[in-house]
């Protein structure tokens, strides 16, 4: 990501919304980071491409939830982006 299309991270998983403001220092999120892979690596972890164009990312992200039952779910995509790839648990 760059300035032009900075990158924005959405979770409703507790442990991972310090990853979704900058205000902590790159080395205080490295351990996230590891458990953040960790997490997307798990079996019960499933992943899906969602498509934002001429909507926004929250209408995307509901129409997810009622589609795939979505309990838990992390999202990392650009500002300008059209479509982003979703990690949930159901």
């Amino acid at each position: 990501m760059n300035s032009m299309n900075p990158k924005i991270i959405k979770t409703n998983v507790k442990s991972f919304k310090p990853l979704c403001t900058d205000k902590l220092p790159f080395g205080r999120k490295i351990d996230l980071f590891r458990e953040l892979k960790a997490w997307r690596q798990d079996p019960q972890t499933k992943s899906t491409w969602l498509s934002q164009k001429r909507k926004s990312f929250a209408t995307a992200l509901k129409e997810a939830k009622d589609l795939y039952g979505v309990r838990e779910y992390f999202a990392e995509f650009g500002k300008n982006d059209d479509s982003f790839q979703i990690f949930y648990r159901t």
